[in-house]
């Protein structure tokens, strides 16, 4: 994110700015999805895979709301069982500034809570939580094709392309759960399950309600994630900042 400062206003002021070239970017990462690599990640996914799967991709950052996450997915279990065996969350996360105690606590306090989860509800052929610390981008992609739920629940990020990244290659009209503190919320809130990155109960009431979604809703909700991030170019860009500068004028006069 980088910001523009509007000099001729008489109070200055600040709007964000999103990355001009989305459409171009995402035209890359889908003719990423076609290599082999990717091809031959995408097969441990399909061999893995229940009939159900949560994914997440992030940073090891404590801003990411990981613990909360799985908290919300343990809650889910527990109040529907009925999707035991039937559903897993492969996490895959990349480790983040271990030489930072705090950062390097935060994520043993996830590895501890992981373990907590899978021993509450795993059985001896089932493992509800894959936890995958590493950095590999065929494998995030090949997870990012095949998601039932794809979980962003940050409890404050700028824009977070993971939100937009993984939806454009996403072949199973997969659902997205995205925090309302998310700079991507703005522009994506009609075609995704809203929630409050403080409010375990609600994120596990949306897991629930997005791994039993109406398939056309799905399909629905997939085309428009995808209509905005493939339809924007450097011309939107350009009229949002102007729309931008001509609201604040307006505010300030």
């Amino acid at each position: 994110m980088r910001s523009l400062k509007a000099a001729d206003c008489k109070t200055q002021f600040r709007t964000t700015i999103p990355a001009p070239s989305e459409s171009a970017a995402a035209e890359r990462l889908r003719r990423a999805a076609d290599s082999a690599e990717v091809a031959e990640a995408e097969r441990e996914v399909l061999e893995r895979r229940r009939r159900y799967l949560i994914i997440r991709v992030d940073r090891a950052d404590l801003s990411k709301n990981v613990l909360r996450g799985f908290t919300a997915f343990d809650t889910f279990l527990t109040q529907h069982p009925e999707f035991r065996e039937e559903v897993t969350f492969i996490a895959h996360l990349q480790p983040s500034r271990q030489d930072v105690p705090e950062y390097a606590e935060y994520l043993e306090r996830i590895e501890a809570l992981v373990a907590v989860v899978n021993h509450r509800h795993g059985t001896t052929d089932w493992m509800p939580i894959d936890l995958r610390i590493y950095e590999n981008f065929a494998d995030a992609v090949a997870r990012y094709k095949h998601y039932d739920l794809l979980m962003v629940n940050a409890i404050f990020d700028g824009m977070n392309l993971v939100a937009k990244e993984a939806p454009a290659v996403n072949t199973r009209d997969g659902v997205l759960m995205l925090s309302e503190n998310t700079g991507s919320h703005e522009e994506l809130w009609d075609f995704v399950i809203s929630v409050n990155p403080f409010d375990i109960q609600e994120q596990a009431d949306a897991i629930y309600r997005a791994l039993t979604m109406d398939p056309e809703q799905k399909a629905e909700w997939s085309r428009g994630l995808k209509n905005i991030v493939f339809g924007r170019n450097p011309g939107d860009w350009v009229d949002d900042q102007l729309a931008d500068i001509e609201k604040a004028r307006a505010e300030q006069s």
